[in-house]
């Protein structure tokens, strides 16, 4: 029998208040037995480091300030990523003790997590594989992802270039010639494809990768609320975000506010 997820599709302008919204819909799930999710999102330009991060070393924070880009901290995980418009961001949370299969390796659950994606790009026509939470195409990544646990509850959530900037990209994280490395969806199938199709294929690839039927939804009045608390304590922060101060002792500090 399908397991019933819900799907939303939403994103805010404010890319902020995109990260408090997956944080949001984390601790909800846990707190209030809400179904499994995958969210469908974008942002505006902005750029995205793992929460283990320090900006000054991992982005190039000179570059961002000239070209307007706002950096911004997330709750996971892994390296720092580019967004813009031609990125579709999905995050998948979940009951960890709702799948039919283990996943207490984390390492084994990027696997399991990105199979969704790359079952959707297999019907697209694209014959995509995982690299360690990366997802290749041809030898050039077109999806990072990261995770973060919360007892029950697992965030794990992606990029998949689409038709990123990858100029910005390169200005914006100090990287050299990024397309030797990079590619986006639209230069693999040598054509534009509709975003609602890449969505339509991704909720498809969930739903066979773990046998679930996706219902869309929206955000509930709980996960409202609790994003807009997220995002004027924490992610609206500047010491969150790009604090001076020693990385582990912001989490802590952020931590305890909560």
């Amino acid at each position: 029998m399908h397991q019933n997820w819900r799907m939303i599709d939403y994103s805010s302008k404010t890319p902020a208040m995109n990260l408090a919204i997956d944080e949001a819909i984390l601790r909800c799930t846990l707190e209030d037995h809400n179904p499994n999710t995958l969210r469908l999102w974008q942002n505006p330009p902005a750029v995205v480091i793992g929460c283990f991060q320090n900006p000054k070393f991992d982005v190039d924070t000179t570059a961002c300030k000239r070209l307007c880009v706002n950096i911004l901290r997330r709750i996971s995980g892994g390296g720092a990523v580019y967004h813009d418009y031609g990125n579709l961001n999905y995050s998948l949370i979940i009951h960890k003790s709702s799948l039919k299969v283990n996943i207490d390796n984390v390492k084994d659950s990027y696997s399991i997590f990105c199979g969704g994606v790359i079952e959707g790009l297999k019907m697209l026509g694209i014959d995509a594989y995982d690299k360690g939470g990366a997802i290749m195409v041809d030898g050039k990544k077109v999806s990072g992802s990261a995770q973060y646990r919360l007892y029950d509850a697992i965030l794990h959530h992606g990029t998949l270039m689409v038709t990123v900037n990858l100029n910005m990209l390169g200005r914006t994280l100090g990287v050299h010639e990024p397309q030797r490395h990079l590619t986006n969806l639209q230069n693999v199938l040598q054509r534009s494809i509709p975003l609602s199709k890449i969505k339509r294929a991704i909720n498809s690839g969930f739903e066979e990768r773990f046998d679930a039927k996706l219902k869309r939804g929206t955000l509930t009045s709980r996960e409202r609320q609790t994003a807009k608390k997220l995002y004027k304590i924490k992610y609206s922060k500047r010491d969150w975000n790009i604090g001076n101060e020693d990385v582990c002792r912001i989490i802590t500090k952020f931590s305890r506010l909560i």
